[in-house]
């Protein structure tokens, strides 16, 4: 049972309330932008597997925000867009022959890449 005070709020009351917060809601979403848009803090990495062997690719280097980041991927296709996380400057890739970037399989080393800090595109180039 409820032991206080009950507090009302008129219709136009309510009604001020929720464009408020449908204002601060707007706003929210048109401020949140990816953590770096395509082209101008670092890039999103396109793999193109030109040797048809790799199946996962562990980067290692600096994110958008200068700080060092690894990351595995599985490349199931000779081209492969690895999205939602972006590069730059010199980052290190290893293609692996089996998924997971497993360490029993064969390794492919591809070596270091250098990523563009602003690129035209939204995904940069790099084959292995």
């Amino acid at each position: 049972m409820f032991h206080g005070t009950r507090t009302t709020t008129s219709p136009l009351r309510r009604l001020g309330v929720a464009a408020a917060a449908a204002t601060l809601g707007g706003l929210a979403v048109m401020s949140g932008a990816s953590p770096a848009a395509a082209g101008s803090n670092g890039q999103q990495i396109a793999f193109h597997d030109s040797r048809g062997i790799i199946y996962s690719v562990r980067i290692k280097g600096s994110n958008q925000n200068g700080q060092y980041v690894e990351a595995c991927f599985n490349t199931n296709y000779t081209d492969n867009y690895l999205s939602n996380w972006w590069w730059k400057g010199p980052v290190n890739i290893t293609g692996y022959t089996a998924g997971e970037c497993t360490s029993g399989a064969t390794i492919a080393y591809i070596g270091e890449v250098t990523i563009p800090t602003q690129y035209s595109g939204d995904y940069f180039p790099v084959s292995g």
